[in-house]
């Protein structure tokens, strides 16, 4: 504390790095440095002529999701997305950990799911079927490289288990069935918040999809666009007036190991807990 009674503000960089500078093999710095864009370079890190070239890359980009058509499938309800003013939802935005027992409705599952990556109108590439379908999103040459599954605990009609979105068929995909609270909490460090909720929603980053063309550049596009999503759940969920918040501490590879993923071509990123809101004591 100052003579004058004010508190400093901290420098925070000699807090983390132990000297003003971070160390040569500081990681967060290496990556963030080789994802730099920088214009006598930028042609070089970006490919984004490959894309035009190459008639998988243009079929693959267009239908951006996996796909498991073998698998048990329940058909989403017709999200219908909540009337609460865009103000009063930015407003009562905030973040909950403790969830009622009350079920998540067919309609509202739908809905969050439909907020967070559904298909919101086709790219007119002039003919039917040639452009991308856009989704509630913004992506980084409409390249979509993320996939959202969801465990309900408790969401209407709507068995418990492990299940994969596809916004293209507006489906969920029953990846697995079986015990799952037990690997659930074991991914998680707050696990009483991602099982003590209504349905847990899983974000995964498909890697490959962005950095084929963007580079390195496209792990931040990957990034940037979990946010997106993360932020459309939350306030969906808000305006639903349900509970809602988001999870970043989990154990990377027993989470990957729920979602069935190798962890380096997909990988998760991100978890969000909504339910709906206990009784006020």
């Amino acid at each position: 504390m100052s003579a004058a009674g004010y508190v400093r503000t901290v420098h925070s960089a000699s807090l983390i790095f132990g000297s003003t500078e971070p160390p040569q093999d500081d990681a967060a710095e290496t990556y963030h440095e080789a994802s730099k864009l920088y214009c006598s370079t930028a042609a070089r890190q970006t490919r984004s002529r490959l894309l035009e070239s190459h008639l998988g890359l243009q079929v693959s980009s267009l239908r951006s999701v996996k796909r498991s058509s073998h698998l048990p499938f329940v058909a989403l309800a017709e999200p219908a997305l909540s009337t609460a003013s865009f103000a009063d939802t930015i407003e009562s935005r905030r973040s909950e950990r403790a969830f009622g027992e009350d079920p998540i409705s067919a309609v509202e599952l739908s809905s969050l799911l439909h907020a967070a990556y559904g298909v919101t109108h086709e790219l007119d590439l002039g003919m039917p079927g040639a452009g991308p379908r856009l989704r509630t999103v913004p992506s980084g040459g409409a390249l979509f490289p993320l996939e959202v599954y969801v465990v309900p605990w408790r969401v209407e009609s709507l068995p418990i288990a492990l299940y994969h979105f596809d916004p293209l068929r507006r489906l969920l995909e029953r990846l697995r069935g079986g015990e799952l609270e037990g690997d659930v909490r074991g991914a998680m460090f707050y696990d009483e918040l991602a099982v003590g909720c209504g349905a847990l929603f899983l974000i995964s980053g498909v890697f490959w999809r962005t950095r084929f063309k963007y580079g390195l550049r496209g792990y931040r596009f990957a990034l940037l666009e979990c946010g997106h999503l993360a932020q459309n759940i939350l306030l969906a969920a808000t305006a639903f007036g349900l509970g809602s918040v988001p999870i970043g501490g989990f154990y990377d590879r027993r989470a990957d190991e729920l979602l069935g993923l190798d962890g380096v071509n997909e990988s998760t990123l991100y978890a969000i807990a909504v339910g709906t809101l206990g009784n006020a004591e």
